[in-house]
């Protein structure tokens, strides 16, 4: 962020995350108006105004909305902050209408490699092969290992002393629920909540049920409901629904749940260390690392992406069905270093099941050849 924002020699910067600057306006908010004012008319061309941390001063959303309508075309503001629901609340009562809205998620595998991800392609088949490596790179290994081991938060995963990067991890649970939770007067019992949060992280990528967390915390399947919903609002896990088209089939509809950050999520719930790469444990972790990826691709790329999963009532499942318009792309997500037939015989059903999936795509570890079969594609985890 610091990059983009130097980026703009006609600027100005507010980091409220600063005390000097946090004091100086918090008490006297006209007085940053005042300013705002005094640059627009001063400087030629649009003004960009950069304020960091925002939601620490509220009422900065009002005077914002009253800067833009008076001097429209001349004044840009770009704001951001570390408190979900606030944030979205001020945006929503003050300047909905007004603004675009990007969410920052951990950092991506394309982010850390330094290199472009493959995946906006996934729709363009004849485009893909070009773009995809087919060999891995030498660093990738170690570094994805790390990453669903650790996290790809970005200061604990760019620490080297792991032990540091576990306290930065703690420290950031703790935040989370004084913060976004205790603070914010989202639930009457924090201690339950905590307890929910870390039996729903050693259930990531797994179905939701609520009746049986409800059963294990004592609490009501809607209050349940209602914790996962928070964990969406704060933007800690995403929800991905079942396929909605009748199969004539029976299949779960209930969503699944994947944590934005799946080494958060294993080191909430206590896990450490990784499981042999051959476990079915692996297999989920992988799992919860590629739909993350998807997730922000598809948030950075402005991608008009929609997710769902299938699973029959007889097992037959399909990790996630990626629709685009008309367009469906069925997928497997494979932990293996080698792909079998059997690890795509559920995607060749989908797609004499449902016509209008022209084809699939095998994410793994394997430096496989491009076509599969017919119609079926190899998507190496390394061009994430």
């Amino acid at each position: 962020m610091d990059d983009f924002r130097r980026g703009y020699k006609n600027a100005l910067y507010f980091p409220l995350f600063d005390l000097v600057t946090l004091m100086r306006y918090e008490s006297s908010p006209e007085r940053w108006v005042l300013e705002i004012e005094e640059e627009i008319k001063r400087r030629d061309g649009t003004l960009h105004v950069f304020v960091d941390e925002i939601q620490k001063i509220p009422v900065f959303f009002q005077a914002i909305q009253g800067i833009h309508e008076k001097y429209k075309g001349r004044v840009k503001f770009w704001i951001w902050g570390s408190s979900a629901r606030p944030l979205k609340r001020q945006r929503a009562e003050t300047l909905a209408g007004r603004c675009f809205s990007k969410t920052l998620w951990p950092l991506s595998q394309s982010e850390l490699l330094n290199k472009n991800s493959a995946l906006p392609y996934l729709f363009k088949i004849n485009q893909l092969q070009e773009k995809l490596e087919f060999q891995e790179p030498r660093d990738h290994l170690p570094s994805f290992l790390k990453w669903i081991q650790h996290t790809m938060l970005p200061e604990p995963c760019l620490q080297e002393d792991i032990s540091l990067a576990h306290q930065l991890l703690q420290a950031y649970q703790a935040t989370y629920l004084e913060s976004e939770i205790r603070r914010e007067n989202l639930v009457q019992d924090i201690g339950t909540f905590e307890q929910f949060l870390a039996l729903a992280a050693s259930e990531n990528t797994f179905i939701v049920n609520d009746a049986v967390k409800a059963k294990v915390l004592g609490i009501s399947p809607h209050t349940v409901k209602a914790y996962y919903g928070i964990l969406e609002d704060t933007f800690v896990c995403r929800l991905i629904p079942a396929y909605s088209k009748s199969l004539r089939v029976q299949i779960s509809k209930s969503p699944k749940a994947y944590f934005t950050d799946t080494g958060l999520a294993r080191f909430i719930s206590g896990e450490r260390g990784m499981p042999d790469e051959l476990s079915p444990q692996f297999g989920k972790i992988v799992e919860g690392f590629v739909i993350d990826e998807i997730l922000k691709q598809i948030e950075y790329n402005d991608l008009p992406w929609k997710l769902s999963y299938l699973r029959t009532k007889n097992g037959m499942e399909v990790d996630i069905i990626i629709t685009s318009g008309s367009v469906k792309i069925a997928a497997e997500i494979k932990a293996s270093q080698k792909l079998h037939p059997g690890d795509y015989q559920a995607i060749l059903k989908l797609m004499e099941m449902d016509p209008e999936i022209k084809y699939g795509i095998v994410f793994s570890r394997q430096s496989a050849p491009f076509q599969l079969t017919k119609n079926i594609y190899s998507f190496p985890l390394w061009n994430l």
